[in-house]
């Protein structure tokens, strides 16, 4: 008996010691293709989220597309560092690079960089400040794009232990680095469950540990010990984010989220007439139409804006509803200090229209512009400071406490100089139809550059503004004065 007992307490105690391994040597699964679809990511350094990253794969004639953007930007000794990027790829089935385009910003340097696989290496095309060069990179046998690293260990089906090599392209030195990718195990990360470590060699002197579920699809990934860490995050979240971001002009999303246009408008607060088209919207993006603005779609899928519409009839359907009168979660019309604000400014004034004009002026006028957090019109009161969703939120609190009809919207603006940017108004009901008007800038009506994408302040609607950010481009087909 007490042999046996001495037994089964050896094998315990090598079942236990045993079980990292049998964990390490677990198979993992082989996936027959890329993980399809869009991921999205935030980017923290020292616990304070510095920038996001979002990933498209898509199935392409023979192969697949590729898509990476993103922005990130940090202080570090006292000093600023930012970077915008904006990359494709087209791959074959094989994940080996065919073609691609890339766009970044660092420090406020430019680059692009396009180059396609010949029979000669890959053919390259530079633009920076230093003017425009070519060059062939030679190269031997498949070279791979960043993204493809974290799921190709699992497209071959490589066994924990494995380490492979691969050539991958860096589009930013413009050379061709050689990476090694190896398989550290297979590990439980909450809340994803059974996920799949890998670590390369991508930095040099430090380690870059990933961590992918059983799809492929990054999860963590993680340099030197967690200094920089890049998480997944959900859609709905990450898009509500990057559309605050932009709206607040905040620097993160600023130069990403920037609609560059060539030559530029002249005097934009005189303009009588624009016409202009906007590429990079989806086929499924709504467009609103109203006395400020007619918006159709061209035949070749770009949107054009013709300010003011100019054959603009009165929606039946577009009508004032309830929720326009009503307080909202983060639009406190019935608050008593936004209630006693709106006495204080409008005094005797009954008509709607010298209303909506005072109310927008002072809320211009007392509201200093800051590139502060969104917050509530209450607390604006306190801190006399915020973005244009501050300005917004609080006009159209004041507006509703007047029993006047106002919704929040939000677009793009343009910026003398800079081309157009994520901007949010509102649009007050008077004498029968919208009225755009901007508390940020004092205007009544809102100037023709004003250009409504999105009609609501929830995370649903910034979501669907979130889907173009960083994909427009716009160019003028007319403007009168």
């Amino acid at each position: 008996m007490r042999a046996r007992h001495a037994a089964l307490r050896l094998l315990l105690i090598v079942t236990l010691l045993c079980l990292p391994l049998l964990l390490h040597a677990a198979e993992i699964p082989k996936i027959p293709a890329p993980p399809v679809g869009e991921r999205w990511f935030t980017i923290i350094v020292g616990g304070e989220r510095v920038g996001f990253a979002h990933l498209s794969i898509a199935e392409a004639p023979g192969g697949y597309r590729i898509d990476s953007d993103g922005s990130v930007k940090m202080r570090i000794m006292a000093v600023s560092r930012e970077a915008t990027t904006k990359e494709s790829y087209l791959v074959g089935r094989d994940l080996a690079l065919r073609s691609f385009s890339a766009e970044s910003r660092v420090d406020g340097s430019p680059l692009t960089v396009r180059g396609e696989l010949t029979s000669k290496g890959i053919k390259v095309t530079t633009e920076s400040g230093d003017g425009k060069k070519e060059r062939t990179l030679k190269v031997k046998g498949p070279v791979y794009p960043p993204p493809v690293l974290n799921f190709y260990p699992l497209i071959q089906g490589a066994p924990v232990g494995k380490t492979l090599k691969l050539a991958m392209l860096d589009s930013e030195s413009v050379k061709v680095k050689q990476v090694k990718v190896e398989v550290v195990g297979v590990e439980t990360l909450a809340p994803q469950g059974t996920v799949v470590h890998l670590r390369n060699n991508l930095y040099p002197v430090v380690d870059n540990d990933i961590w992918v579920d059983l799809k492929g699809n990054t999860v963590k990934e993680s340099v030197r010990d967690d200094l920089v860490l890049t998480v997944a995050e959900e859609e709905t979240t990450a898009k509500a984010a990057l559309a605050e971001a932009a709206l607040a002009k905040n620097d993160l999303a600023l130069d990403f989220s920037l609609v560059k246009l060539s030559p530029p408008l002249e005097r934009p607060a005189q303009l009588k007439k624009l016409v202009l088209d906007l590429s990079g919207f989806p086929a499924e993006f709504p467009l609103l139409q109203g006395s400020a603005q007619q918006v159709s779609r061209l035949d070749n899928g770009t949107v054009r804006f013709t300010n003011p519409n100019p054959a603009f009839h009165p929606a039946p359907a577009d009508q004032p509803v309830a929720a326009d009168l009503e307080p909202g979660q983060r639009i406190p019309s019935d608050n008593p200090k936004i209630v006693a604000l709106k006495n204080e400014i409008l005094g005797s004034q009954t008509d709607p229209a010298q209303g909506v004009r005072l109310l927008v002026q002072w809320v211009a006028r007392e509201i200093k512009a800051a590139v502060t957090d969104n917050q509530s019109p209450v607390e604006t009161l306190t801190s006399r400071a915020g973005n244009c969703q501050t300005h917004t939120r609080l006009y159209t609190a004041l507006a509703r406490s007047a029993g006047i009809p106002t919704r929040f919207v939000s677009g793009l603006v343009y910026a003398d100089g800079k081309g157009f940017l994520y901007h949010a108004w509102a649009e007050s009901y008077l004498n029968g139809t919208w009225v755009p008007v901007d508390p940020t800038f004092g205007e009544v009506p809102a100037n023709l550059t004003h250009l409504k994408l999105v009609q609501g302040d929830s995370n649903d609607d910034l979501a669907l503004l979130a889907g173009v950010i960083g994909r427009l481009k716009a160019k003028v087909v007319e403007q009168g004065y």
